[in-house]
């Protein structure tokens, strides 16, 4: 039993791939959010008014996820960084 244990839990990929791998999909999927956010939004019978808060929203989702792709390597490091010290 321990020897599948040990199998079962070794790692399949690297630290820096995985965060690599994370960055890169939400960096896709912002650019995604935004050119679908953007055609949706151009065929929908909006006010101006919708339409400002609609683009404003499809920006601040789109900005969100470029955010989330640069700070997500600080933060593993911060927590592998972390539980090295424990």
């Amino acid at each position: 039993m321990s020897h599948l244990r040990d199998k079962l839990s070794r790692p399949l990929t690297t630290p820096a791939f995985d965060v690599r791998l994370a960055r890169t999909l939400c960096w896709l999927g912002s650019a995604a959010i935004l050119i679908l956010g953007f055609v949706k939004l151009t065929r929908l019978p909006l006010s101006e008014t919708e339409l400002f808060f609609g683009v404003l929203l499809v920006l601040a989702v789109g900005l969100l996820g470029v955010l989330i792709g640069l700070v997500l390597p600080m933060a593993v490091r911060g927590e592998r960084d972390h539980c090295s010290r424990d």
